[in-house]
């Protein structure tokens, strides 16, 4: 299969939340990042084309064992429902620079390992 896609995606499984609009906040997966998004799975269905402000446990990439706590927002283009929960693809904004090169440090990363 041909990837299509104009940045690599990086399978990862890290922790993240998501404040919704009545003040609550989820708790959601990253199953895979890009340097422009990523695609989690959420308990609760989100409105495509909403921005959720979120943020994103990312271990470091020398010590996996140093978590950087990323805040950003995340812009909804796409949900799937799969089994109990829901696969959705998020564009990522609002990232400070240092974190936008931790998730390209990791991608980085992977791409020389596969």
């Amino acid at each position: 299969m041909i990837e299509l896609r104009k940045s690599p995606r990086v399978t990862v499984t890290w922790r993240s939340g998501i404040k919704m609009p009545d003040g609550r906040l989820i708790f959601t997966k990253v199953i895979n990042i890009s340097a422009e998004g990523v695609l989690l799975q959420s308990p609760e269905n989100l409105v495509p084309l909403r921005s959720y402000p979120m943020m994103i446990e990312i271990p470091g990439i020398a010590q996996a064992s140093d978590i950087y706590k990323v805040s950003c927002k995340g812009t909804v283009r796409h949900v799937i429902l799969s089994g109990d929960s829901y696969n959705v693809g998020m564009l990522l904004s609002e990232m400070s620079e240092l974190h936008a090169q931790l998730v390209v440090a990791w991608i980085s990363k992977t791409a020389h390992l596969g």
